[in-house]
């Protein structure tokens, strides 16, 4: 057998095995179950950690926002229209915006944590 033969072979074993792979499937909470989940855990991380209720201390927050201003402005952009942020303001630091933006800001950050979790884990790239 040849080197060329022994891959074609090994290669038909490898996908033999990869049709074992089921379709994508997701049989736990619902994705807006699981951000609010996250949600309700921001709020009782604020009650137990936090002496300011109304505006605790977010400092790894503003430094991930302020990262991602620096490194990755599509990120930035995308977490800011989840949240429902107008464009006009996406230049702003996150302890400029009010409470209710700060609180929409996170939801939309849970949510991606959330939708993250759900994600395929074995995707293969065409090439």
């Amino acid at each position: 057998m040849n080197s060329s033969t022994t891959e074609q072979s090994k290669a038909q074993g490898i996908i033999q095995l990869l049709g074992n792979i089921k379709n994508y499937e997701s049989t736990g909470q619902s994705l807006i179950e699981r951000t609010e989940g996250l949600n309700q855990a921001s709020r009782v991380r604020t009650s137990l950690f936090h002496l300011n209720k109304d505006n605790p201390d977010n400092r790894e927050l503003a430094g991930f926002i302020e990262y991602l201003r620096l490194n990755d402005e599509r990120a930035l952009s995308m977490i800011f229209y989840l949240a429902g942020i107008k464009s006009n303001q996406h230049q702003l630091s996150f302890d400029e915006f009010n409470k209710e933006e700060k609180q929409l800001i996170i939801t939309a950050i849970n949510q991606i944590k959330a939708l993250a979790a759900l994600l395929p884990k074995n995707i293969a790239m065409p090439i």
